[in-house]
Formats: structure tokens, C-alpha cells, sequence
């Protein structure tokens, strides 16, 4: 399995169990200090569509802005900034990643100041943020897509080839664990926290709300430069990589194993092995050549039933 950026049977999903947990999913357990009307409070539509707006404006001009300092500082010029050519692996993650700063602070701060609510409720329902959670979604990913890649090397070795450098590893390491983080939860806030939020107010099934927000995941993905002409197929992987994780927030109540999850992804991909055209720039251990997008998203659609499975959340933790 080569792995890629951002993988589920719905079927193999009771959404009416889903929908008996919760009516929305980030409908706050009245804790001790709660006020009634903080607990039930719903913002108004035109909240979440200003709201919206903002956001992806704030986020794609500054991100812009961003890219073309970052650009500037590292003497690359405008015209390679799509392929980087001739520049070190580390420079160009960090011209790409520093885009999502914006996004990363932008989204917590509407989602208090223009939606009135607390920012603790961007991230889960419950009395405080769980890192065990986070850590749990990291560690599950991690063991299922470092076997499976494993077997593929096996099978397959003929399509890798060994590119690790020392020299060029250690910075790259130092930037992907400073901003892959960034880029990873800007998403999962925007993605399954914002507007997950806004789809998910209690008036449209499960499964569809689960169709909707994988589907809004999907799309900005197709410009990835590896998707090149295969947009159907890659629209499958990454709505079924929205659903996995979109499925595990609304069944958790927060964001967290997302958060873990996709950071994950996108890490492993960088250092262990990555692909050519790849959206993220990478000192992978190996490289393999143009992503076989049919194999990936079989294997993918296989693994995310086991991804849900693993992180279940345990009784005794629910009955705390």
C-alpha cells in the first residue's frame, strides 16, 4: 500500500446506533458550571455561512501571502513553486505547510468570537480534551498502514527505491513535527469541526451528513498533483477517508482520534514512503513512482473498517 495524503464500507456502519448516541455531534454534556442555555445554545445559520466565508478567504489569501514570504526568505523562485526543482525537501514542506497557519488559528477564532461558543467545543463534547485520544488515532493508524506498506514493499519492491539521506532527513524531520501538525488539525477543525457542526444540526440522517462532509473533505484534494486524471477514483479514496474519520468524531463526540489519525497519515508519508507528484514534499525512507490509485483505495476502504473497530471507545471509559 503506498501511502497518500489525504479509506470504509458504510455498510459496515449502524447509523441508526449512530444516530440514537447523539442527535449532533457536538452537542455538550451538561457538566457541572454549565449553564442551561450555554449547553443548548445553536448559532444562527447566517453565523455559520459568514462565518464559512471568512474563513476560506482568510485562509487562502493568507496562505498565499504566506507561501510567496516563505518563497522569498528561501530564494525559490515564483515558477517553482509547483514542483520545486533543485530545492531541498525541508524548504519546500516548509513553503507549503505554512500555508495552513492561517486556517489553524482562524477557525477557533470565529468559532468564539462569531459562533459565541467555547473553543473547547470545537474539539470535544466532553469536560476536557483527551491526548490519549489523539495519541490512540496516531497509534492505530500508524500500526495499520506501517504493515500493510511493509507487505507492499515485499510484494512489490521493484517499484521502490531507497532514497534516505541523512543530511536532508533531519531538517525535514524538524519542520514536518512543527507544522504537519498545524496543517493536520487546521483541517480536522475546519473539515469536522466547523462544518461538520454546521451539517450535523439534527435534521438530516446520519449517513448523509456523513456523505456530505466526506464529500466537502474530498474536494479540495482533487488539485493534489497526484490525482492528475484519475478524479473519480480519487474522489472515492478521499471521501472515505473524510467518512473513517468523520464516522469516529460523530461516534466519539469530538475531533480527537482525527486528529491523531490524519497527522499519521500525512507523517508517514513524509518520512517513511512517499510517491512521485505527491502534495507534500518529502526525505522519505522510499520513494515509489506514480501512485497505482485503484490498489490504494481497495487496500484503504479494507483498513478503515479495522481503524473504527480498533479505536472503539471502551465501556468503562463511556460510563465515566
Amino acid at each position: 500500500m503506498k501511502l497518500q495524503l489525504l479509506a470504509h464500507p458504510l455498510s459496515s456502519v449502524d447509523f441508526a446506533t449512530l444516530h440514537s448516541m447523539f442527535e449532533s455531534p457536538f452537542v455538550a454534556r451538561q457538566h457541572v458550571g454549565d449553564s442551561a442555555s450555554t449547553s443548548d445554545y445553536k448559532p444562527r445559520i447566517w453565523r455559520w455561512l459568514l462565518g464559512t466565508a471568512i474563513i476560506v478567504i482568510f485562509w487562502q489569501a493568507g496562505g498565499v501571502a504566506l507561501i510567496l514570504a516563505a518563497a522569498k526568505f528561501f530564494g525559490v523562485p515564483v515558477e517553482d513553486l509547483e514542483t520545486f526543482p533543485d530545492v531541498a525537501p525541508w524548504k519546500a514542506a516548509f513553503i507549503t505547510l505554512i500555508s495552513f497557519v492561517p486556517l489553524f488559528f482562524v477557525v477557533p477564532f470565529l468559532y468564539r468570537l462569531l459562533l459565541q461558543l467555547p473553543f473547547k467545543r470545537l474539539i470535544t463534547s466532553r469536560e476536557k480534551v483527551s491526548f490519549r485520544r489523539i495519541w490512540h488515532g496516531f497509534i492505530v493508524m500508524s500500526a495499520l498502514i506501517v504493515p500493510l506498506s511493509a507487505i507492499d514493499l515485499f510484494l512489490n519492491g521493484e517499484d521502490y527505491r531507497y532514497t534516505f539521506d541523512l543530511a536532508l532527513f533531519w531538517p525535514y524531520l524538524i519542520v514536518a513535527l512543527t507544522l504537519l501538525p498545524i496543517q493536520t488539525t487546521a483541517e480536522e477543525f475546519f473539515f469536522r469541526g466547523w462544518l461538520l457542526r454546521w451539517v450535523s444540526s439534527g435534521r438530516l440522517p446520519i449517513w448523509i451528513v456523513v456523505f456530505i462532509n466526506s464529500s466537502l473533505f474530498a474536494l479540495p484534494h482533487m488539485f493534489n498533483p497526484e490525482v492528475k486524471d484519475y478524479y473519480l477514483i480519487a474522489f472515492i479514496y478521499f471521501t472515505s477517508m473524510g467518512a473513517m474519520l468523520t464516522i469516529a468524531t460523530l461516534r466519539d463526540k469530538s475531533l480527537e482520534l482525527a486528529i491523531g489519525a490524519h497527522f499519521a497519515n500525512n507523517f508517514l508519508t513524509g518520512v517513511l514512503v512517499s510517491y512521485q507528484d505527491s502534495a507534500l514534499p518529502s526525505a522519505a525512507l522510499l520513494m515509489s513512482g506514480e501512485l497505482d490509485w485503484i490498489g490504494s483505495t481497495v487496500t484503504a476502504v479494507l483498513m478503515v473498517p479495522l481503524f473504527l473497530w480498533l479505536t472503539r471507545p471502551r465501556v468503562e471509559s463511556e460510563q465515566r
